[in-house]
């Protein structure tokens, strides 16, 4: 059976426990034959190989990556490493502070396998695990979706001028698809949210909100991508 959707994490020192979650969870999909499975370490203090040394991964088709520089909120490059890396036609961007259960990965193979000759981009729900009051519960996600990994490139990716302060990845990026797909919000598909899951990092978006004011102003986007180096790791 061939390969149909890539989930692209990104992994910067969240806790072990946050990650099994993730990868309990890709276990028992039902079909997950048709999944590949990337994770991008983005310079953790410990290498996630570390973290997973001891992990069976032995069942899921998973490619591990670790960007080697040490780059300040390098969200876009991350992203932009991962579908360069992605090998099937549609690939989940995915955060770790949102997970995928068994439930809707059934969902994302139904709607990936109904679209293969459209330009839609699909978008979640979330819900909070324990949490019902927690201010993200039951709203959209703004950066995870399944798009097909030609529509990414077609956008132009993330743009690699933002890595080195927080924010405004997300913004850039759906400016940049406007009137080149077609976004649809999927309210009643739902991303289990784990808090914890979130990177401890400085969320001052000061500095990249002028670069978005003058890159949509100017339409002076970069095509230089993936200003970094990397490496593929192997589990021992």
């Amino acid at each position: 059976m061939s390969k149909l959707i890539t989930l692209n994490l990104s992994y910067y020192n969240q806790p072990k426990s946050i990650l099994m979650t993730h990868i309990d969870n890709w276990k028992k999909f039902t079909n997950k034959k048709i999944y590949s499975f990337i994770i991008i370490d983005d310079g953790s203090t410990i290498p996630i190989t570390e973290v997973l040394k001891f992990e069976d991964l032995s069942d899921l088709d998973i490619h591990i990556y670790r960007v080697t520089d040490d780059l300040y909120c390098n969200i876009a490059g991350v992203r932009n490493l991962g579908l360069q890396e992605c090998k099937t036609e549609w690939c989940l961007i995915l955060d770790m502070d949102t997970v995928v259960s068994p439930t809707m990965a059934k969902e994302l193979e139904t709607i990936a396998s109904q679209n293969i000759s459209n330009h839609n981009v699909y978008k979640f729900n979330r819900i909070v695990c324990n949490t019902i009051n927690h201010e993200k519960n039951n709203q959209i996600h703004p950066a995870v979706c399944l798009i097909k990994k030609q529509d990414y490139w077609n956008i132009g990716g993330c743009e690699e001028d933002l890595v080195g302060n927080y924010g405004y990845t997300d913004p850039c990026f759906w400016f940049r698809a406007k009137n080149k797909v077609s976004v649809i919000e999927k309210r009643n598909i739902y991303l289990n949210y784990y808090p914890e899951g979130e990177s401890d990092i400085n969320r001052n978006t000061t500095h990249n909100f002028k670069i978005f004011q003058t890159k949509t102003k100017n339409n002076n986007w970069s095509n230089d991508i993936i200003r970094f180096n990397w490496e593929k790791l192997y589990l021992k």
